[in-house]
């Protein structure tokens, strides 16, 4: 039986291909530690895991900024075959001071505004279409699955857009004989960042499109999920009442182990997150047993913390998610990002 694989895209932040996977096979190690079938056994026994950085795009932004108070100036003094475009100029130049100066800006912030205001979102998909036709021509395309994380969800639903829409490009794939086992988007905000196809109307939908799963996650106190989220109807309009009941899943938890609730690992660190996706890896041929499950869940539930749950829920209380934009997004990360620290974590 062939071996099926997970391509995982990463969201804004310094990554390269060896964090993206650790951090996934160390949550999903942890969750296999709850299931009595599963322990002492890795994610390697059961599928190909393959992490595609495209992190290393912005790094040219990153280094101009270095000891630079000028932060315009020394972005557009990048020499290469993408220029700042003034879109980009005018969002950056409209976030506060403060934000410019703070450290995450160049290492996350900017991230967001590179990808959505820059032409650098172009060779960023082509690396990732790359990886996912490797992938179908190794292992047939229903045995291939992607995975979107945080801004590596638009980075991700671009891709596909591209790689299966009516535009001919490089490589295009066929909705019917190329389609995907599962497409399974985290922390959602390709609806916010969409360009050229909007979410909702491209052929990144499960059963009539690109894939034949389409699994959201997106927890209920993640600042990130707040602004124009894909929430799309069951009338017959995105796909057929029937595909969207087996076909699709929203799955919205609200339990907090840490006050990062953003991060990737605390997504799959949650029975609701990991289950479908092990099922559809195959990890599991069937949903484990009942007791199974309940063991599983109350080793998951005897990590939350309801202090760190309180002040998650009031931070995110906060956000004022009217008028959605990229630079009220950015605002809110940076205000979030702060509360995690204040706990001594990691953003």
């Amino acid at each position: 039986m062939t071996k099926k694989t997970l391509i995982v895209i990463h969201g804004m932040g310094t990554h390269t291909e060896a964090t993206v996977k650790k951090e996934v096979r160390s949550a999903l190690e942890s969750a296999f530690g709850t299931y009595s079938s599963l322990k002492g056994k890795k994610p390697s026994d059961f599928f190909d895991l393959v992490a595609v950085e495209y992190n290393s795009f912005f790094e040219d932004y990153r280094k101009a900024l270095a000891n630079k108070s000028d932060v315009i100036t020394a972005l557009r003094g990048v020499q290469g075959n993408f220029p700042l475009l003034p879109k980009a100029v005018d969002e950056i130049a409209g976030l506060e001071q403060e934000l410019t100066n703070d450290s995450f800006f160049a290492t996350h912030w900017l991230d967001v505004i590179l990808y959505r205001f820059t032409l650098l979102a172009e060779p960023i998909r082509l690396k990732v279409a790359e990886a996912i036709v490797k992938a179908v021509i190794a292992k047939g395309s229903s045995n291939v699955h992607v995975l979107g994380h945080s801004l590596g969800t638009a980075v991700l639903h671009d891709t596909l857009a591209k790689l299966y829409g009516p535009i001919p490009g490089p490589t295009n794939l066929s909705n019917t004989s190329d389609r995907l086992g599962g497409v399974y988007q985290i922390a959602n905000v390709s609806r916010l960042l969409q360009t050229f196809s909007k979410v909702g109307s491209s052929d990144v939908r499960p059963g009539i499109g690109c894939c034949t799963v389409f699994t959201e996650h997106r927890h209920k106190f993640d600042p990130f999920t707040k602004f124009k989220p894909f929430d799309p109807i069951n009338n017959g309009e995105w796909i057929p009442t029937n595909i969207f009941r087996s076909a699709y899943l929203l799955n919205e938890p609200n339990e907090v182990t840490s006050t990062n609730v953003h991060a990737l690992g605390h997504y799959l660190l949650n029975p609701s997150v990991h289950l479908p996706l092990l099922r559809q890896l195959r990890v599991f041929p069937r949903m484990p047993n009942a007791t199974e499950r309940a063991e599983a869940e109350d080793a998951y539930l005897s990590q939350t913390v309801q202090g760190k749950a309180i002040a998650v829920r009031d931070a995110f209380e906060q956000i004022d998610a009217s008028e959605p934009s990229i630079r009220k997004l950015i605002m809110a990360a940076k205000d979030f990002k702060d509360m995690v620290e204040s706990f001594k974590e990691s953003f």
